[in-house]
């Protein structure tokens, strides 16, 4: 997913601008990347929420508009306020369509296991997956079909399907897993009520 922002440059040489700048209604951000030096920008902190709550569980990158010329960047760091949590100041990094990066991206599990009606329940130990790739091939999330999955049955990052990427993780890690029912709760459903006395 791409977003689009309007930057302004900043130039807040004391701490007082900076908080005047977010009285204001902006995020104070920096751009930065190989080849160019660090260029301190403004953002609009409406606009910017709009996108950054569109991005949760999706690789999204930030087409940023400043002067005329457009930066293709990647969210790279937050720095949110301790007690409020609103954001105080943003990290972009240059990426170069072509380049390789690697990056976390969400594995989208796909069916309802089989296990779910055998009664077992489902686990899901990691939803995210490292992988190193082209910046203008990076996928939205890796599918994982997992309608055959038993009960006491899992699936490993080796279970994700080839793309054009490479997988940066342990192949032997565990992505889903169907427990079967806990020993105390079969019992418990099992064990007859006892006869109303007399």
């Amino acid at each position: 997913m791409i977003f689009t922002l309007n930057a302004s440059l900043r130039n807040t040489p004391k701490s007082s601008d900076l908080t005047k700048l977010r009285a204001e209604g902006c995020i104070p951000a920096v751009i930065y990347g190989p080849g160019i030096e660090s260029i301190p920008v403004t953002l609009k902190k409406s606009e910017f929420m709009a996108c950054y709550k569109k991005s949760f569980n999706e690789v999204s990158f930030y087409e940023i508009e400043l002067d005329g010329k457009k930066y293709h960047t990647l969210l790279k760091e937050k720095q949110p306020h301790p007690v409020t949590r609103e954001f105080l100041h943003l990290d972009f990094m240059i990426i170069p369509v072509e380049s390789l990066i690697e990056i976390e991206v969400p594995v989208k599990f796909v069916g309802d296991p089989a296990g779910l009606k055998e009664g077992g329940m489902v686990d899901i130990i990691h939803r995210m997956v490292k992988i190193s790739c082209k910046a203008n091939a990076i996928p939205e999330d890796i599918e994982l079909n997992v309608s055959n999955l038993k009960v006491g049955e899992s699936m490993h990052v080796r279970d994700l399907p080839a793309g054009d990427w490479h997988i940066k993780e342990n192949m032997d890690n565990t992505l889903i897993v169907v427990h079967p029912k806990k020993k105390e709760e079969a019992a418990a459903a099992e064990k007859p009520e006892a006869a109303p006395e007399a």
